[in-house]
């Protein structure tokens, strides 16, 4: 069974992640699974869930060329999708919706991620019926903070 053929079943994220840990299932293992067939980008990255709760998530990824710019350091545009990322899986964790759109989302670049694996969480502020506000960061390996985030995504009952 697809993860689009549980979500139907279970009717909304939320239902769905509640369902997921109730049951005992690796929910991690499992979201990790479906967002790598979803997105070859995803994979590419190399990320691993490692967390997922109610309103929270934790990535990880290591360093490598693919990611990397001149200067070896990971890409500005990688940083972005990694706080996407981390962001909305923990609205996706809240979402009583079946979808999600990010409608803003601003970084600010502190440190070059140079030294990884690189750690990402993600975190809701706030949440609302439709919108979401969630913030996060990505630490490198030695824990400094590199980059900051905060975002807002809009919850829908409808597929995008």
């Amino acid at each position: 069974m697809t993860f689009e053929d549980l979500l139907d079943q279970a009717g909304s994220f939320r239902a769905l992640f509640a369902r997921a840990k109730e049951g005992g299932s690796d929910v991690e293992a499992e979201l990790q699974a479906a967002l790598i067939w979803d997105s070859e980008l995803f994979q590419t990255v190399g990320y691993k869930v490692l967390r997922v709760g109610e309103g929270e998530a934790e990535l990880t990824f290591p360093f490598s060329k693919p990611i990397s710019r001149r200067g070896d350091m990971v890409h500005g545009g990688i940083v972005m999708y990694t706080l996407d990322n981390a962001c909305g899986i923990a609205v996706m964790t809240i979402n009583p919706g079946v979808d999600q759109v990010t409608m803003e989302l601003k970084i600010n670049f502190l440190e070059p991620l140079k030294k990884g694996p690189f750690r990402a969480t993600g975190k809701v502020v706030r949440a609302g019926d439709t919108v979401a506000v969630a913030e996060g960061e990505i630490r490198d390996a030695d824990g400094r903070l590199c980059a900051k985030g905060m975002g807002t995504w809009f919850m829908t009952k409808k597929r995008v």
